[in-house]
């Protein structure tokens, strides 16, 4: 047990309370890899060797195959995708490096390379987000660090968020501007608030017409949502099963049953907003348009959370300001806590 050579590099074998530790030196020189040896005794007598976990072994792209075979497994194909999309970036920054090598002035690094690449705030945030859980699993069920670098690395600050939706009139020239085709789908999105994607691999086996109801499977925040048709969806979904294409399951689909592309939806409702006049306006703000329908009409925000799927309370705040006539009537609830007083203050002074 010591310093044994293992073709040209020296390698600390060694073995503590009948734990077998071999840890390469990475020197090829024997008085280097000596130090290491007496670094590594001296750990163990301290009691320090075991509780560093392997980030001095384990490295970066090690890390993220783990992630992506035993987590990244379990998402949506969608998110799988982004995930490997990520790692083509991250991968030759730090996939050579070992976990403890990293610290935060190397992502700072990392952020700085990406916005000059012109790459968004918001895409650099999902990048560190991607790598903050890998590090948080590699903490909590590996036991590979006990640091998460990324934790300590400010994310960019991003842009408001789009606030455009449609008024009723606007919506009324958008669907009469429609083709036959794209009415329905167009009529849906509004009604329901769901995800192009989402709408376009809608099947008849998620609907139950007799219930009301719409059962998806996997949305964005990869979760179940079950959503409630109001009548305007269930008259349309109904209209729609009577005449549905004998070989296919879609709701929505072309001439000949299969599924339409997203790009195909895109650049027809694209030519159609032109058609009616409607100026910076995306399918995803129908979405967007749902929501601040129902916030104007008075719903409640937790209600609207439901409906649209959101993860957190946060993400439907984003239309709290449509709604305030609410604020109006919620502020005025504390007229009646110093109405005595007021009521008092008047009459001492009469």
């Amino acid at each position: 047990m010591g310093l044994i050579k293992r073709g040209s590099v020296w390698w600390v074998q060694l073995r503590q309370d009948k734990r077998l530790i071999r840890v390469s030196a990475k020197t090829r020189i024997k008085r280097l890899a000596e130090q290491v040896e007496a670094k590594i005794r001296t750990e163990l007598v301290e009691g320090k060797y075991f509780d560093k976990g392997q980030g001095d072994k384990k490295m970066f792209k090690d890390m993220a195959e783990k992630y992506m075979a035993e987590y990244a497994i379990k998402k949506a194909p969608k998110s799988q995708k982004r995930d490997t999309i990520f790692l083509k970036h991250l991968l030759p920054v730090f996939g050579n490096m070992y976990l403890s090598q990293i610290r935060p002035p190397q992502i700072v690094g990392y952020k700085a390379q990406r916005m000059q690449a012109g790459i968004s705030a918001k895409t650099i945030n999902h990048e560190l987000g991607f790598c903050k859980h890998a590090f948080n699993l590699a903490i909590r069920e590996w036991e590979w660090v006990k640091d998460n670098p990324f934790e300590r690395v400010s994310p960019e600050k991003l842009p408001q968020p789009r606030e455009r939706y449609l008024t009723t009139e606007e919506f009324d020239r958008l669907y009469h501007a429609c083709s036959d085709w794209l009415k329905p789908i167009v009529l849906f999105a509004v009604h329901t608030g769901l995800r192009q994607d989402n709408i376009l691999t809608l099947t008849w086996k998620q609907l139950d017409l007799n219930k009301g109801r719409i059962m998806l499977e996997h949305t964005k925040n990869g979760e179940r949502l079950g959503l409630p048709m109001n009548e305007t969806v269930k008259k349309l979904l109904t209209e729609l099963n009577r005449v549905r294409h004998i070989n296919s399951d879609y709701v929505f689909h072309d001439k000949a049953g299969n599924k339409l592309s997203a790009t195909t939806v895109q650049h027809a409702f694209h030519r159609t907003c032109k058609k009616a006049g409607i100026e910076n306006f995306r399918f995803h703000d129908l979405r967007h348009t749902c929501a601040s329908w129902l916030v104007q009409n008075g719903v409640d925000r937790y209600v609207v959370q439901r409906i649209l799927g959101h993860k957190t309370a946060a993400m439907t705040e984003r239309y709290a300001h449509l709604a305030p006539d609410n604020l109006k009537s919620g502020i005025a609830v504390l007229d009646s806590r110093t109405q005595s007083v007021i009521t008092k203050a008047i009459t001492d002074n009469n």
